[in-house]
């Protein structure tokens, strides 16, 4: 999978520098600094399909059920990450989230992951069906 490619099938990519302190005692990126980059990742997707005003208005989010993370290729500093991310629903409740890590040092894909998230109601403190509005969204997700 190359850059463009990535491009075009994830709507949205953040740029992360790769910060000297986030080496660990290998001297290659903390393998829980991945999980970091992905959460950044997934609430830029997240603030993109207008989350925070149900969050505001309802108290109704998405909460994460899941993470993980599939490590291709250490990362070294100095280097920046392009980290992609898209949601599918596949579920009244449920939202499933797939990222792919790019390092524009080594020019290659260095780490995939995958998340679920569960809809959740704040008030009655209970999962809940997806709002219309933001299932809309979600599968129109891919098109924009």
């Amino acid at each position: 999978m190359d850059l463009t490619t990535l491009k075009k099938q994830y709507p949205v990519s953040i740029e992360i520098k790769v910060k000297w302190g986030e080496m660990d005692a290998f001297q290659h990126l903390n393998n829980t600094v991945y999980i970091r980059y992905i959460e950044d990742s997934r609430i830029d997707l997240f603030e993109k399909l207008g989350l925070s005003s149900h969050l505001n208005s309802q108290n109704i989010v998405p909460i994460l059920a899941s993470v993980q993370c599939y490590y291709l290729a250490p990362v070294t500093y100095p280097d920046t990450l392009i980290v992609f991310s898209t949601a599918i629903q596949t579920g009244p409740k449920k939202v499933e989230l797939e990222h792919k890590l790019w390092s524009t040092k080594q020019n290659r894909l260095v780490a995939k992951g995958k998340g679920v998230g569960v809809y959740y109601d704040y008030k009655a403190l209970k999962s809940c069906a997806i709002p219309s509005d933001i299932a809309i969204k979600l599968a129109t997700l891919k098109d924009t």
